[in-house]
C-alpha cells in the first residue's frame, strides 16, 4: 500500500428520482421510495409534492492502492472509472447494498444448470452430451465450466489489461444500444467508464507473469496468483469477441464492475454464465469472495444477485450478514441496522472498524433491526448529530444544525459540497467531535497533503487547528467517509 491516495474533496449530489437508473421514479408503491417506514407515514398525505431524491456521495479518485480500494468496496463504495461513489441509503430512492458471495454459498438452481447446458451446447457443438458418462454426485458448476472450456475448440477467454481498443468499443456500442437503448456514448465515454482506473500505471499494465498465471486459472496448483488490479476478460466464440467482463481483482476477492455481451449471442446467456465463471475463478485463484456490486431488493435487474446466495453489508456496523437473515427487514426497499441491543438509538462508532477487515454477524447472535430507533422520524441519530454540529461550529468547523431534519428536505441541494449531518455508513458527527476534543484529528498534521487548485501549489497540513474553517470541514468530511487512519496520508485536491 505504498501509493498515497489522491482524492478530491467530497461531493454530495441530488437529482430527481426520474433520473434513477434503477427505478426511474416509477415505483408502483410510494412506500418503497422510503428507507424507513415512519418517514413514509409522515408524508402519506403529501405524496404528490414529495421531494424524494436520488442521492449520491463521492470523490474523484485519482490514485489509490488496490488494497485500499478493497477496503473501500467493503465500506459500500463502488467506482465508475475514477469516480468513487456510494448512495445515501437514508435519502436515496433505492436501497443499494453491497453484496458478496462465495462458491460455498451458491445453491445451484435449475436456471443455472440450464445456463451451463446452453453453454456446453454452444461450446461443444459436435459432442453428444447425453451419451457422455455423467459424473456421480451433486452438480458441480465449476467442474462443468472447466471441462467444457478445456474441450472446446470454438470458445475461449483471455484476461488482459483494461485498455481501450476499437473492437471493444464496437461491442460496447452494440450492447448499450440493443440492451439498454442507450445511444449517448462515444469512445471517450467508454474509455472513461470501463478502461480508466484510479490505480498506478504499473498496476494497470501488470506483468507478463501475472497475465500468464491468470489465464491459466484452471490449474491453481501451479501458482501463487500475483495479479491484483483491473482486468478485461475477453470472451471469444468462433474467433469473434462476444463479451467482456470488466473486473477488479482485489486481495479479498474479484469485484465485478460491468459485463457487456454481443446481442447476436443472447441465447448463450453469457451474463448468467459470467457470474458462475467469476465465482469459479475467485475460488481457483484463492480470492475468497465474489463482489457482485449492489443488490436492490425491489429492482429485478439487481435483485437477481440474491440467487447466488451471499451476504449484504450492514453499513452502519461494517459487518456482513447473510441475505437470508434480513430478507424480511429489507422488503419494500427498506434500510436495516442490526444490533444486539433492541433499545439502541445512536449510530454505532465506525472509525476503529474501518481500520479492520469487516466482520460477519454470527448465526448465534440474537439481533434486532433498530433502524426506526436510530433513523426514524424520532430517531436518535438526528438529535445527536445536531448537538455535535453545534459544538463543531463553535470550534470554527462550519457544520450547522438541521432544525427540521426531514430526510426529504434538501435545503442545500445546489451546494454539492454539503453532506447532511446524518448519513448511514459515515462516521457519526459525534465521533468526529470526539476526535477534535481528544486531538486525534492532529494525526493529519505533517501527513496529509493539500493541492490548492486556486493557487496551483501543493502544501503539507502542518497544524489542523490553523487551517481555514472550510479546509477543516473538508478534512472532517473525508474522515467521515473513510475513517481517520485511511485518510491521514492522503493528497487532497481542494
Amino acid at each position: 500500500m505504498s501509493e498515497r491516495m489522491i482524492i478530491s474533496e467530497p461531493y454530495y449530489f441530488t437529482d430527481s428520482i426520474s433520473h434513477c437508473g434503477y427505478c426511474n421514479g416509477q415505483k408502483p408503491d410510494k412506500n418503497d421510495n422510503f428507507a424507513v417506514r415512519s418517514w413514509y407515514d409522515k408524508h402519506l398525505q403529501a405524496q404528490d409534492g414529495l421531494d424524494v431524491q436520488n442521492c449520491t456521495l463521492g470523490v474523484q479518485l485519482e490514485l489509490v492502492s488496490v488494497e485500499m480500494y478493497d477496503k473501500l468496496c467493503n465500506m459500500g463504495f463502488r467506482r465508475s472509472g475514477k469516480f468513487l461513489y456510494k448512495p445515501d441509503l437514508l435519502r436515496n430512492c433505492c436501497r443499494m447494498y453491497t453484496i458478496r458471495t462465495t462458491v460455498d454459498q451458491v445453491k445451484v438452481s435449475k436456471d443455472m444448470k440450464a445456463c451451463i447446458k446452453r453453454f456446453k451446447k454452444a461450446a461443444l457443438p459436435d459432442s453428444n452430451q447425453n451419451s457422455k458418462k455423467g459424473h456421480k454426485g451433486p452438480f458441480d458448476f465449476m467442474r462443468e465450466i472447466i471441462e467444457t472450456e478445456n474441450e472446446s475448440k470454438n470458445f475461449y477467454t483471455k484476461f488482459e489489461p483494461a485498455i481501450y481498443s476499437d473492437e471493444k468499443y464496437s461491442l460496447f456500442a452494440r450492447y448499450q444500444e440493443s440492451v439498454h437503448n442507450d445511444f449517448d456514448h462515444n469512445p471517450k465515454s467508454f474509455k472513461r467508464f470501463l478502461c480508466d482506473a484510479p490505480f498506478s500505471p504499473e498496476v494497470i499494465r501488470g506483468t507478463k507473469q501475472e497475465w500468464d498465471q491468470l489465464n491459466d486459472w484452471k490449474n491453481p496448483e501451479r501458482y501463487h496468483f500475483k495479479r491484483l488490479g483491473p482486468a478485461h476478460e475477453c470472451y471469444y466464440y468462433n474467433d469473434n469477441l462476444v463479451a467482456i467482463a470488466v473486473v477488479d481483482i482485489l486481495p479479498s476477492g474479484i469485484s465485478s464492475v460491468y459485463f457487456i455481451w454481443d446481442p447476436a449471442y443472447a441465447k448463450m446467456s453469457l451474463g448468467k454464465l459470467s457470474a458462475l465463471r467469476e465465482l469459479a475463478i475467485s475460488s481457483k485463484i484463492n480470492r475468497k469472495h465474489y463482489y457482485m456490486g449492489y443488490y436492490i431488493q425491489d429492482c429485478p435487474k439487481m435483485n437477481y444477485k440474491g440467487k447466488y446466495g451471499g451476504e449484504l453489508m450492514d453499513l452502519c456496523n461494517y459487518k456482513y450478514t447473510p441475505l437470508s437473515r434480513i430478507e424480511k427487514d429489507i422488503e419494500h426497499s427498506k434500510f436495516f441496522l442490526l444490533s444486539d441491543d433492541p433499545n439502541l438509538a445512536n449510530e454505532p462508532r465506525l472509525d476503529e472498524r474501518f481500520s479492520e477487515t469487516p466482520a460477519t454477524w454470527q448465526a448465534s447472535d440474537k439481533l434486532y433491526n433498530v433502524v426506526e430507533n436510530v433513523y426514524g422520524v424520532n430517531g436518535g441519530a438526528f438529535r445527536a448529530a445536531n448537538e455535535a454540529a453545534e459544538q463543531l461550529s463553535e470550534k470554527a468547523i462550519p457544520y450547522s444544525r438541521e432544525p427540521f431534519h426531514d430526510i426529504c428536505t434538501h435545503e442545500k441541494k445546489n451546494d454539492i459540497y454539503s453532506i447532511p449531518n446524518v448519513v448511514p455508513g459515515l462516521l457519526p458527527l459525534g465521533e468526529i467531535l470526539q476526535m477534535i476534543l481528544q486531538q486525534k484529528i492532529n494525526l493529519v498534521n505533517n501527513n496529509m497533503v493539500l493541492f490548492d487548485t486556486s493557487m496551483g501549489h501543493i502544501r503539507l497540513v502542518v497544524d489542523f487547528d490553523q487551517e481555514s474553517p472550510q479546509i477543516k470541514k473538508t478534512i472532517c468530511d473525508l474522515v467521515r467517509l473513510f475513517g481517520l487512519k485511511n485518510t491521514i496520508d492522503s493528497l487532497v485536491i481542494v
